[in-house]
């Protein structure tokens, strides 16, 4: 699926971009915060954002690209901010993301997983391997090094793992 321009010296306008754009914007969007209400209003205010600029970012070789860096980082600062209430919510956050797993087309307990990983995690985690951005991409959207996303990622998948694995399954691993 081509994310960007419609070809070379096609002029792009933003409503036509939008509207192409705006159910994968949501669908990153609720992956990321694992509340639809919340992706609703973060992708209406990152389409703002983007709307304002949209002349430079237009220019860009993928814009695509930009805008989901934006979203991540709005979702990051909206998660830092609200770190009170955010500690808070995970608990609803876990019911409350296992309640829609069609909708995020996930089983009920990987999406209860993912809803247990801190919003970086998460983030690093979804945009890997659900949105198959790269690691450089992620790393530039965090604003950190491409190490630091595959630590991120690495640490994500061993909870993922240990959070999904039965007790009993490892348990009777470790028996000989």
């Amino acid at each position: 699926m081509e994310l960007d321009a419609p070809g070379p010296g096609t002029p792009m306008d933003f409503e036509t971009w939008a509207r192409a754009h705006t159910p994968r914007l949501l669908r990153v969007a609720t992956l990321l915060t694992g509340r639809r209400a919340e992706a609703e209003d973060l992708v209406q205010d990152v389409l703002l954002v983007t709307y304002q600029r949209w002349e430079s970012i237009a220019a860009m070789e993928r814009p695509w690209a930009y805008v989901v860096r934006t979203l991540t980082n709005r979702h990051l600062a909206n998660a830092r901010s609200n770190g009170r209430e955010l500690r808070r919510m995970r608990l609803h956050a876990l019911t409350e993301i296992s309640c829609m797993p069609e909708e995020l087309g996930f089983e009920p307990d990987l999406a209860a997983a993912l809803a247990g990983l801190g919003p970086r995690q998460r983030a690093v985690l979804l945009l890997r391997h659900v949105d198959d951005i790269s690691d450089d991409d992620i790393a530039a959207a965090l604003r950190c090094s491409v190490a630091t996303v595959r630590s991120q990622a690495s640490r994500a998948l061993a909870l993922l793992r240990s959070a999904l694995t039965p007790a009993s399954t490892s348990a009777e691993s470790r028996q000989p």
